[in-house]
């Protein structure tokens, strides 16, 4: 999952499936993969120019349109699971600014801290809608802690925030019990799924890594696409 925020799991399961000799070999680097997912959730780079990437990839995808490599319908669904895919980035990457107040908006769309565990100061930053460079609410909250604390923080904050377990993430559990490897370690919450459209106005992504390190991620993803759409044009 990138470091693009994508985990191909479609890929992971046509490997397992397709081999039952190499189901202890590929089941280990399934588990592998899925950690690299865990961390790449609550992952801040702060060096990458997210916009010029963007529109770099946008721009590669109008260009083979317009050369009629690929056609219109395309081209446009392409740049549809491009936008999606650097808005999560941009939450992370942006203007974002050091903090230790976890945000009253988050509050009121039900997320909350967890009990027991220590803020990650150093990892723990913010976006604002008031803040004309931004201009959209975003969160990265970073905490640490015991294994089993976080993983049951991370499940009460999730039930609270009606964000349920990843999709992705709980068929990796099924095909691990199924294929009886090691349990896999973390979890991931989220209430949306990267390339795909929907309603929701907060894209939220809640992580515990093989670690115990939690990780709670929010973005205002309407305020967001606003953004992306007017540093595009």
């Amino acid at each position: 999952m990138k470091k693009g925020f994508l985990f191909l799991l479609v890929v992971a399961l046509l490997g397992l499936m397709s081999c039952d000799e190499n189901k202890p070999t590929e089941a280990k680097d399934f588990n592998n993969n899925l950690k690299d997912f865990n961390k790449s959730l609550h992952h801040v780079d702060k060096t990458m120019d997210i916009m010029d990437k963007m529109n770099r990839e946008m721009d590669k995808v109008t260009e083979m349109r317009t050369e009629g490599v690929i056609s219109k319908e395309e081209a446009e669904h392409r740049q549809d699971v491009i936008r999606t895919k650097y808005a999560q980035e941009l939450a992370k990457t942006g203007d974002l600014k050091k903090s230790t107040v976890f945000p009253e908006w988050a509050k009121k769309i039900g997320l909350n801290a967890p009990q027991e565990m220590i803020l990650n100061k150093s990892m723990s930053q913010i976006t604002s809608s008031n803040d004309s460079n931004t201009g959209y609410n975003s969160m990265n909250f970073v905490y640490n802690g015991g294994y089993d604390v976080a993983m049951k923080q991370a499940k009460l904050i999730a039930q609270n925030a009606g964000v349920p377990i990843g999709s992705d993430y709980q068929e990796a559990l099924d095909l691990a019990k199924e294929l009886d490897t090691d349990p896999i370690k973390g979890a991931v919450y989220m209430n949306f799924e990267i390339g795909k459209d929907d309603n929701q106005q907060y894209h939220i992504a809640i992580t515990v890594d093989e670690a115990g390190t939690l990780t709670i991620t929010a973005t205002d993803y309407k305020q967001l696409q606003k953004q992306i759409n007017n540093q595009a044009n």
